[in-house]
Order: structure tokens, then sequence, then C-alpha cells
């Protein structure tokens, strides 16, 4: 076909303005909207944690894990075997809150403190247990310190002379101001340098940090147990120092209540004769003092004076009470002489009043019978005045000698007060002078109490003194240890297989973090927001062979390389409501991503249909189909943009069936500018009328150069490729960007060089699937490709689209 048959189809719409990189509307609309609904989703993505991410990340790198997992094990077992054994013997003992009471002096009652303080004297015991005096003792008395005497001596002495330095000397010589950097050096070097040159000391010091190191002290919880563990290369000797630890303890203990006995009873000793001295001069002054002011002193009873005026005021008060007694009784004598119980209750006038009442009995009767002047009746009037007469003397003599003991018990009365009032004076004046009497009473009283006090604690001190009571006595005494404590091979095997499996684990996890390439297919849609259109296997060429590897789609269609590309163009053919696009472009962000390797396999995959597909190689800056098809680049797409060459001229059949290529061409001084023109859309628009209906090209990459952006404005059906675990997401990111600035939106991603991590069904044998043909084609022979030979393909399956 000439050049001039390159013409703009008649059907075909002008070119907007702007020509080929002029960007279509609609798509210019939306690349905000994209931009914005990306970075959305990146951040959600960011903020959310990826429990499968993690495990799919430690499953890739877990032969590192294993690594470092084998050489932390390998080192705990070394620092294990490397380390010196050491036996462990334990001694148990037991604190009480107070040593056991022998005799029973103390009439005092213990009060529960409560918990806190409690735990405070278990405290208290457990630190005396790791003091520095207990630790020099068991030293001593085991003799762990050897010193050497002709050294400690040798070292005491300067040489060469026989004296002492005098420290006067050292202090009144003239030393030179330090340098403020030699001030410092001395002051370093004082940090970690001993005070003293005492080799001694220094061996000393040495020795009882070493056996406080070796002794831990450990409280039983929830008891008053503890347990001395001392750790030691010699079980005998450890089990020896544990034994001396505990008897220590216990008989320092003893020593300290023995020393607090004796100084109890020295103190109290000196106290008692101070007591004694100022009880004999109070009983002194007292007795001084009554005799100088006359003062009888009774005792409990008080003051004779006193004794006086309480006998006389009780007695007033009883007379009192009598004379109101007698009265009373006297007044109602006097004013109800008839009812008064002294009239009532008398004989004689009982007798009176019985005679009356019979006399009158008779005189009322015999008045019915006679007359009131009739003698007997007078005379029986007679008797009657009578023994009134003799009543009211009886009444009378009564009231006589109630008035008179009335009389005696007022006048007794009148005595006795005037008695109490002349006793109160003298009291009074007796108290005056006994003030201060009773000042020397109460501190005689206060003297003989702190004396007997005093006298009595001594004498319990004194008993209690040689009784051996403790509140500390053992329980499990320490034995020979059989087996060494330290090390312990299986802790510290764990120990390295956790930490080493810890280490690897944030090792794999920092070096994924750090790598910012693809790491699995499902980051494809996650991050970019593109389907994935294809998930392509790592495939490596036969040893000795220098076929490319996109051939093997058409040697190997059995192949799980084969099996990925045609589940890819099954993908292609539902992209869309009209199929697979009828162009496509197939680009990536660099070199060496697969981007050639999927073209020609997309292209030998649609060739396989039956279709008539046009493989172009746009990449003429470095072209690469021609060396994979094994045919000469000496003419092609440059040719065509460049000169008025025939396209069919330079479309060349290939060896499989049904694929032309147009090769990239000599290398043209600017590629941007030949795409620019309207000849590659020609050549696009007149592919049906040359018998194509698949249009595959070979693109350039999207970073560093424009022609994939001029190429993408003219097919717009974009597929990205990006090479699994090598491709940065922030490179995807620019290519996209990239794209979307110029309106353009790839139809989707195939992931390349994938390995069975990278894979969305990863742990479900994807991989295994994708090869389920192998062993049937392994003893099949592959048609081999030849230059300039065209043959048919392989018909298996070319109808059936790949799961």
């Amino acid at each position: 076909m000439a050049s001039n048959e390159l013409t703009p189809h008649p059907q075909q719409p002008p070119q907007p303005p702007g020509g080929a990189l002029a960007m279509r509307q609609g798509h210019a609309l939306q690349t905000a909207l994209l931009q914005r609904e990306e970075a959305e989703a990146q951040a959600a993505a960011d903020d959310e944690i990826d429990l499968r991410q993690i495990l799919r990340t430690l499953a890739k790198h877990k032969g590192m894990i294993a690594g470092i997992t084998l050489l932390a094990v390998l080192a705990a077992a070394i620092y294990t075997l490397r380390a010196t054994p050491l036996y462990q013997s334990t001694v148990t003992l037991q604190i009480d809150r107070s040593a056991q009471k022998v005799v029973g002096f103390n009439t005092e009652m213990e009060v529960d403190q409560g918990a806190a303080a409690d735990q405070l004297q278990l405290r208290t015991q457990t630190e005396l247990l790791k003091s520095r005096s207990l630790a020099e003792r068991v030293i001593d008395e085991l003799g762990l310190y050897k010193r050497d005497a002709a050294a400690v001596l040798g070292a005491a002495v300067p040489a060469g002379t026989g004296e002492e330095p005098n420290p006067l000397d050292a202090a009144n010589a003239e030393v030179p101001e330090p340098t403020f950097f030699a001030m410092l050096a001395n002051n370093f070097r004082q940090l970690f340098t001993p005070a003293t040159n005492d080799e001694q000391a220094i061996g000393r010091e040495e020795t009882i940090k070493e056996f406080q190191e070796s002794v831990t002290v450990e409280p039983v919880r929830n008891s008053r147990l503890v347990e001395v563990q001392v750790l030691n290369s010699d079980p005998a000797l450890a089990a020896r120092i544990a034994n001396q630890m505990a008897k220590a303890a216990i008989t320092v203990s003893l020593e300290r209540r023995m020393e607090s006995s004796v100084y109890a009873r020295q103190y109290l000793e000196d106290q008692i004769k101070q007591a004694k001295a100022k009880l004999e001069e109070s009983e002194r002054q007292i007795n001084d003092y009554a005799k100088k002011n006359e003062i009888l002193n009774l005792g409990d009873k008080g003051n004779a004076t006193a004794q006086t005026f309480v006998d006389f005021s009780a007695a007033l008060a009883k007379a009192e009470q009598d004379r109101i007694r007698a009265e009373a009784v006297y007044n109602e004598l006097r004013n109800r002489p008839e009812s008064a119980p002294q009239v009532l209750n008398n004989e004689a006038i009982k007798t009176y009043k019985t005679e009356k009442a019979r006399l009158e009995a008779d005189y009322a009767k015999n008045l019915s019978i006679y007359k009131p002047d009739f003698p007997a009746m007078v005379q029986a009037r007679a008797q009657i005045a009578e023994l009134d007469s003799r009543i009211n003397t009886e009444v009378a003599t009564i009231l006589g000698g109630i008035k008179a003991q009335y009389e005696a018990a007022k006048s007794q009365e009148g005595l006795l007060r005037t008695r109490v009032a002349a006793t109160r004076s003298e009291v009074q004046t007796v108290q005056d002078r006994s003030v201060d009497m009773s000042l020397l009473q109460r501190d005689l009283d206060t003297n003989r109490q702190i004396y007997d006090t005093l006298l009595q604690r001594l004498k319990e001190v004194s008993v209690t003194a040689n009784i051996a009571t403790n509140n500390l006595s053992i329980v499990d005494e320490a034995k020979v240890p059989l087996f060494p404590h330290k090390p312990k091979p299986l802790i510290n095997l764990g120990l390295g297989l956790v930490l080493g499996a810890f280490l690897g684990m944030l090792a794999a996890l920092l070096r994924e973090q750090l790598d910012d390439s693809i790491k699995h297919a499902d980051e494809v849609e996650s991050f970019f927001h593109l389907p994935l259109l294809g998930w392509i296997p790592v495939t490596k060429t036969a040893k000795g062979s220098n076929e490319a590897i996109a051939l093997q789609t058409h040697t190997d269609p059995r192949g799980a390389f084969a099996e990925a590309y045609r589940s890819m163009r099954t993908a292609l053919q539902f992209s869309t409501p009209e199929g697979a696009p009828k162009r496509l472009m197939v680009t990536s962000c660099g070199k060496s991503e697969g981007k050639s390797t999927t073209a020609l396999a997309l292209a030998i995959n649609f060739a396989q249909l039956g279709q008539q597909v046009l493989l172009i190689d746009a990449d003429m800056r470095k072209a690469s189909l021609h060396k994979s098809l094994r045919m000469p680049n000496d003419k092609g797409l440059s040719n065509l943009l460049s000169g008025d060459v025939a396209a069919e001229s330079l479309i060349q059949p290939t060896a499989i069936a049904n694929l032309s290529v147009m090769l990239a061409g000599p290398t043209p001084p600017d590629p941007v500018e030949l795409l620019m023109g309207p000849k590659l859309m020609m050549l696009l628009d007149k592919a049906a009328e040359f018998g194509f209906s698949q249009v595959i090209i070979d693109g350039p990459p999207l970073l560093g150069i424009a022609d994939a952006i001029v190429l993408g404005n003219q097919v717009q059906h974009i597929i990205f490729a990006v090479k699994a675990a090598e491709t940065k997401k922030s490179s995807i990111k620019d290519g996209l960007r990239r794209l979307r600035n110029a309106g353009l939106a790839p139809m989707g991603v195939v992931l390349t060089h994938a390995r069975h991590e990278h894979s969305p069904g990863y742990g479900y044998g994807y991989e295994s699937y994708y090869g389920y043909g192998d062993d049937h084609a392994a003893g099949a022979k592959r048609p081999k490709l030849e230059p300039g030979l065209a043959r048919p393909a392989t018909p298996a399956r070319a109808g059936t689209p790949a799961a």
C-alpha cells in the first residue's frame, strides 16, 4: 500500500485542538475526583492494620526469620555451654511476729496493727538477712576470705623508708593549679578508682560484694516463710553457706535480744537507785512538815480534825432527821389525837373505849325502859363520863411524852449544829496548813509508784534475760544440690528461640515496611483502585535456551505462564460490553517490568483465538520485540512516521499464525514529535482494512519521557504492567498521576514476575492450579520457532477462554 493511502478515514472525526495530546473533557473533569478518592482511600488503608498482610509478610520472609531464629538459638546454646555451672542450695526460715513467751510477766495486750505493719516487720527481717554485717560474719565463720598477710604488710609500708609519710607534708606542699582538662580527667579517674590503696580492704570489699550477689532472700508469698538461696560452683559449699546464713541470723537475733536485756537491766538498776533516793527524801519531807504544823495524819482516813468534823457532821445529820421525825409525830398527835397510832395502839385507851362502848350500849338499851332521871340511868351516865375523862387523861399523857421527845431532839440538834460550826472552823484552818502537805503527799505517792514499777520490771528482766527465745526458726535446712541451677539449657534455648523469632519477624516487618514495592496482588486494587487484569508468575527459560519468555505462550500452551495470560485475555474480553478493546497499549513505569513480554504474550493469545492481530513496537527509544521474535529491526514504525514508506511494507508476518508485527525500526532523533503526528492514528484507523481485528501496542515507559502519554491519547485503552516486588508504589503513583493529568485512565494492571507469595489466592494452591497441564505436556515436544517461518499455532483450546 502506498503512503498516500494512509489518509484519514472519511468517517473519522476530526482531531480535537491540540493534536494527539489534547485531553478529552470527560476524563479531564474526573482527574481531581479520582485523585481525591485515591488520597482518601490511601489514608484509610494506612490507618488500618491488615493481619493478612502481616501474615503474608512473615510467610514471604520465612527464610530470613528461620535464619535469625537459628542464629539466636545457636547463640543461646553457646552461651549456655560457656557458662560455669552454678548450684543452688536453699534454706527455709520462719519469721514469727514475736518470740515465744516462756513467762507471762508482760501483761500488756498485743494489738494487731494490720497487714501493713506485718509486712513491714517481715520486710525488715528480710533486709536484715541481706545485711552486710551478716555477710561479713558468715564469711569470717566459714573462712571464705583468704588474704596474704605478707603482701598486705608490704603494701602498708612505703618502699625505701621505715616510716609512714606525713600527710601534713603533702598538704603543705605547693601543687600547681591543674588545667581544666586535667581536672576533668582527674575527676573521671576518681569515679572508677578506689578511695584507698589498702589491698586487704579492697579484697575484702570484693569478697563481700561477690558473696551478697550469690545470696538471694525471697519471701514465700502469703506466708511468713523466707527462702535464703545461695548460688555457688561448689554444691557442698553452697549448702554450707545457706545453713550458716540461717544459723548466723538466729545467733545475731539472740545476741541482739541479750544485749537489749543487759542494757535494760543496767538502765533499770540506775533508775531504781534514783527513784529510791527520791522516795526517801519525800517521806522525810512530809514527816517534818507534819511535825512542824502539828498535823496528825491518820493514813487513809486523813487528819484528826477533818475526821472529827466528819463525825459531828454525820451526827448532826442524824439528829436533824430525829428532830424532824419527832416534830412530825408531835404535830400529828396534837392535831388528830383520836387517829394517832400511839393512841390507837395504847392498851389502856383500848380498854377504856371497850368499857365505854359496853356502858353506852347498856344505857341505850335501858333508855327504852327507864327514864333519864332514873337513878340507874344517871349512874350509867356518870360511869361513861368517868371513862371519857380517863381517856383524855391518857391521851394527854401520851402527847406530853411525844412533846418531850421532840424537845429533846430539838435541843440535841442545836448542840450538834453549834459543835459542827466550831469544828468546820478548825478544819478550814487545818486545810490552809495542809496544802503543802497534800503536795508532798502526792509527790510521795508518785515516787513510791515509780519505785515499785521499776523494781518489778527489774525482777522480770532478770528472770527473762537468760531465756533463749527467738522469732526466727529453721524450717528446712539446706541440702547439697544434685544438679546445677544455672545455666538452664531449656529456658535459654527457649528464650533464644522466642527472641530470635521476634527479631526475625521484626526484621521481616521492617524490611517489608521499607520496601515500597507492590508485594501482593490485593494491593493493586486497595492502593490504586485499578482492577487486576492478570497475575503472571515468574518464569525462567530452560537452561541453555535463548528463547524469549513471552513465546512460552505459544511453545508451552498448557504451562502456568500461558494459562496466566489466557486468564488475562479472558478478563479483557469482559472488560467492556463490546468485548476486548480493539486497540490496546501496554506500558509501565520504567524498563524491565514486563510490558514487552505482556504485549507479545497477549498478541499471541488473541492470535490463538483465530483473530488477525497486529503487534506494534512503539518503544522507538529502546526496542525489544525484534529480539524476542528474532527478526531484524532495520525498518518499522519510525520509518512510517518519518517518511513516506507504505505501511503494508513495514508490517511483517511472524512464525506464529495470525500474528503480524510492526517493529520499532531505527531509533529516530525525537520520537515524541513523530508520535504526535497523524500517521499513527491513520495506521490504527486503517488496520481493519488491512484485515487486523486486534491491534496491540508495546508502548514506551511512562516516567521520564512523554511518548506513552502521546500514544495513550490515541489508543485510550491502556494496560499498566507492574513488576511484583520491584516496582515502587511511588513510581506507580507518579505514572498514574501523569496519565490522569492527561485525561487517561488505565483499564487495569497486570502484575508480572509474581511469585507464590504475591498471588491473590496465596495459600490455596494458585500456582499448582495454573500448572494443571504440566504433567500431560511434559513428554510432548514443544514447537521450535525459526526466523522467517510462519506455522499454524497450536490449536489446543484456541476458542476456549482460560479460567
